[in-house]
């Protein structure tokens, strides 16, 4: 520790010795140890010993005596030869200088010389706080002096000059009193900035409004001041004299001419961060698949039209349309007879009493497994034919279905046949029926009585899957499932092909479509045919794009013109085709249940087909146009709980529809009247 000899000095005192039982002065001391803050530089500290007769001895230390680094005074005290045994000791700590009036703390011990020894006193609680280092000490300690009112500021202390600051600098209790060196700018929106302009000078703010900043260029506003972030707003938010500068450059400047909206220009968004493209409000436009002038009912905006602009093909400005796949259906549609809503009222041939799709109840139809149908263009007869040599006829609209099955006189085929017949095609110009199957049998019927023959056709259980007649006389051809087309000119003539085929049409007198699998067993794939005359030995194939993923076979296949052929099958499999051309397209299902397509026909004149198909053991009607996959007649009493096999179309007003156990449906069937 720090000893200072300036101290040691005065109270080395020598003194004889009494007697002999008292140490002398040189055996006796005191070690005073004066503990004081490191910042108390400009303070005073002093130690007095007496010890009851003689001079009193005192020492001052004052701010060069003082170390920050070592904040220990040492003093030692030797007995003077004229006090007694007992001596005195008082330590004073004075606040800027060592008058008497700024005492602050004292402490006195008395000590015993009575024997030799060195005896010490440790001060280390001594009032001497001064952190900032200005000599004055704030109240406390035992005595609870001091007169430092901030003891972190070494500018406020007693006596100290008044600055004007806020604050109480000479510790009297007040403020800034009469010293006049600021300016204060009136803050009436509170953002701590004044109005710009003159201001007001003194010392403490004439109101709690003013504030010491200038320079805010709109005190009404407290969001618009030197430091406020720039907004996309029209107003000048941080007081540089520019109003909205961060938005009027570059891609997207305000005032610019914009694209997204009608006759638009960029302007500032709603959260004023930046521009956004705004013009004239725009009409919704929604797809218009039929180009019929109406969008699809609940459907979503695919767009929008500017005022003045003409509507883009295959779009409309409203949601009227409730059949977008059909182009004779909307609000401004008439309603005919076909079992659809045609104009769009939510109702089906109201007012038209034409009937519904309904199963046909007559007992010659009853459980027979139907596989065909074939309707005079007239709409009668009506010929069904299916497995186990079922066959019957209805001649018109009021009579019975007649059976011609194989245990009847007026059978085709052996007597008692149990054939299963898979196709029919009725000559328009005579009414006879030409019914095919299986192993090559074929007959033709008359109404009255069948002849019939048989082709031999190579393997098992193979048998004719299709049949058509054209020109007049009629010439009929007939496909088998072993890919055979055959020609019946007097003798059978025989066009070969690998696969199988499932299904015949023809495009005039000269072509034919096949359709059906390549190759004759499992993977298949879907395969079309094109015959012409006179090369029926050299068929084209069709490509048909997108099946990469498809395994299965066509089963049906119907020309609504040249140009427009539809082929369907195995797993939802729809293709669409010119016949003129290589490249067919593949037309996905809709979306949902996947059905096994069997059949396929377009009414006459028309280019909507009429599609039927299995899921399981549930019969399906479905619709498909030009356009897409649109809404088709309800069956009276819900889908058949059978599989369908074949439809046959003279007109949307008239149609049939084949199946297994005994399902035959036509449309348009009375209703079933209602109930009393």
């Amino acid at each position: 520790m720090r000893q200072s000899a300036i101290l040691l000095l005065p109270l080395l005192l020598l003194a004889c010795k009494k007697d002999s039982k008292e140490p002398d002065t040189k055996q006796a001391a005191v070690h005073v140890k004066i503990g004081h803050h490191p910042q108390f530089s400009k303070g005073c500290i002093t130690v007095e010993a007496h010890g009851g007769t003689g001079e009193t001895e005192r020492a001052e230390f004052k701010e060069s005596q003082f170390d920050s680094n070592d904040p220990v005074l040492n003093v030692a005290v030797f007995r003077k030869a004229d006090w007694s045994r007992d001596v005195e000791i008082t330590v004073k700590v004075f606040e800027k200088g060592c008058a008497e009036a700024q005492l602050v703390d004292e402490r006195k011990r008395t000590f015993s010389f009575a024997s030799a020894g060195r005896q010490e006193w440790l001060l280390e609680d001594l009032h001497t706080a001064d952190e900032d280092g200005d000599g004055f000490v704030p109240p406390g300690g035992p005595m609870n002096r001091g007169t430092d009112c901030d003891d972190s500021r070494e500018t406020a202390y007693l006596g100290a000059a008044e600055l004007c600051n806020g604050l109480d600098d000479n510790c009297d209790g007040q403020m800034e009193t009469g010293v006049v060196n600021k300016t204060w700018y009136l803050d009436n929106d509170r953002d701590s900035f004044g109005r710009n302009g003159p201001g007001t000078d003194a010392c403490d703010p004439p109101s709690e409004l003013h504030v010491e900043v200038t320079g805010d260029c709109d005190d009404e506003r407290a969001d618009v001041h030197p430091t406020a972030e720039e907004k996309c707003n029209d107003v000048d938010d941080n007081c540089d004299n520019r109003v909205d500068e961060l938005f009027t450059e570059g891609p997207g400047a305000l005032g610019t001419a914009c694209t997204e909206a009608c006759n638009g220009t960029y302007a500032c968004n709603d959260t004023q961060t930046g521009t956004v493209c705004v013009g004239t409000p725009s009409t919704p436009l929604y797809a218009d698949a039929d180009s019929d002038g109406e969008g699809e009912k609940d459907s979503a905006p695919v767009g929008e039209l500017c005022p003045g602009a003409p509507v883009p093909p295959m779009m409309a400005a409203n949601t009227l349309d409730c059949d977008d796949a059909d182009l004779s259906t909307n609000t401004q549609a008439t309603e005919v007879c076909d079992g659809l809503d045609n104009d769009c009222d939510g109702q089906v041939d109201e007012q038209m009493s034409c009937g519904v799709l309904k199963k046909v109840e007559d007992p010659v139809l009853a459980g027979g497994n139907w596989r065909t149908v074939a309707v005079h263009p007239s709409g009668y007869p009506v010929w069904v034919a299916g497995l186990d040599g079922r066959l019957a006829v209805k001649m018109d609209a009021t009579s019975e279905f007649v059976s011609h099955s194989g245990d009847t006189t007026t059978r085709c085929g052996p007597a008692g046949n149990t054939l299963d017949w898979h196709a029919a095609w009725l000559n328009p110009d005579n009414n006879y029926l030409m019914v095919v199957g299986e192993d090559g049998h074929i007959g033709e019927h008359n109404g009255g009585s069948c002849s019939s023959f048989q082709i031999n056709l190579p393997g098992n259980s193979e048998y004719f899957s299709g049949v058509v007649g054209v020109g007049n006389p009629a010439q009929v051809f007939a496909v088998s499932t072993l890919g055979q087309l055959y020609e019946f000119i007097g003798t059978a003539q025989r066009h070969d092909s690998s696969g199988r085929y499932f299904g015949l049409h023809a495009i005039g007198q000269d072509t034919f479509l096949a359709v059906g699998s390549k190759g004759e067993s499992p993977p298949l794939m879907p395969m079309v045919n094109r015959y012409t005359r006179p090369n029926w030995n050299t068929p084209a194939s069709p490509v048909l794009h997108d099946i990469e993923d498809y395994e299965g076979a066509l089963r049906s296949v119907w020309a609504a013109s040249p140009t427009l052929i539809y082929a369907v099958g195995d797993g939802g499999l729809v293709v669409k085709g010119d016949g003129q051309s290589q490249d067919w397209e593949r037309v996905l299902p809709p979306a949902g249940i996947v059905v096994d397509y069997v059949s396929v026909t377009v009414p006459p004149g028309g280019e909507n087909a009429y599609v039927i198909g299995n899921e399981g053991n549930a019969g399906r009607l479905q619709r498909l146009t030009p356009h897409g996959w649109a809404k088709a007649p309800a069956f009276a009493t819900g889908e058949p709980s059978a599989q369908l096999r074949d439809i046959a179309v003279t007109s949307t007003s008239n149609f049939w529809i084949v199946g297994d156990d005994g399902n035959v449906y036509h449309f348009p069937e009375p209703a079933p009247s209602a109930q009393p």
